[in-house]
């Protein structure tokens, strides 16, 4: 993150310590609003407010998450909203503005999923999600996401499966850097801490 900025910037790489801009395996960024809630996800192009003439491309909106807080605080589960731009023919994404697009329910031309909700289990004394023995331990960055019409279809599950180890498990139409990039905002939301 940027010490100057007041907000969190994840850059995402390919390679290990590489973290130039400039790298070729830069792949994009994660960047939060200032309180932590919103998320947009970008490519490796360039912010198009600093593009010289030298024919660089200008960067693409990837995803958005949307974290929003609950009636039951930090006790009950997190509530998220998540969305990727749907792609022409030629990979180019039709959506301009993917979390505009999410916070106005325009869900045009991109893929709109929520966290499915969890339901109360009075045995355990806690809610939960059946992640087929892919997650093994409780955790409020516990998550899968689904299509609001279509929640049987998970498109993202993560969970933790150790101290300091979780699980990721994705499908279409979210791509490893986009699936990646929004488990790694459930780390920065303040919304729930764990």
């Amino acid at each position: 993150s940027d010490l100057n900025n007041k907000t969190s910037n994840y850059l995402i790489a390919a390679g290990e310590g590489d973290l130039k801009r400039s790298s070729k395996n830069y792949l994009g960024k994660l960047r939060a609003n200032f309180v932590g809630t919103e998320f947009q996800v970008f490519d490796s192009g360039k912010n198009p407010s600093l593009i010289d003439m030298g024919g660089a491309a200008e960067r693409s909106e990837l995803g958005a998450v949307v974290y929003t807080a609950n009636v039951l605080g930090s006790r009950g589960p997190r509530k998220m909203q998540a969305a990727v731009p749907k792609l022409d023919w030629d990979g180019k994404a039709r959506a301009g503005d993917v979390l505009s697009k999410l916070k106005a329910h325009d869900y045009n031309d991109i893929t709109y999923t929520i966290n499915k909700p969890p339901r109360w289990n009075d045995q355990v004394g806690a809610y939960v999600l059946n992640f087929n023995g892919r997650v093994t331990m409780a955790s409020v960055k516990n998550f899968q996401l689904v299509e609001p019409e279509e929640q049987d279809a998970v498109l993202l599950q993560f969970g933790r499966v150790g101290k300091d180890e979780f699980t990721m498990d994705f499908r279409y139409p979210l791509t490893p850097f986009q699936a990646f990039a929004v488990t790694l905002s459930s780390f920065d939301s303040k919304i729930a801490c764990d």
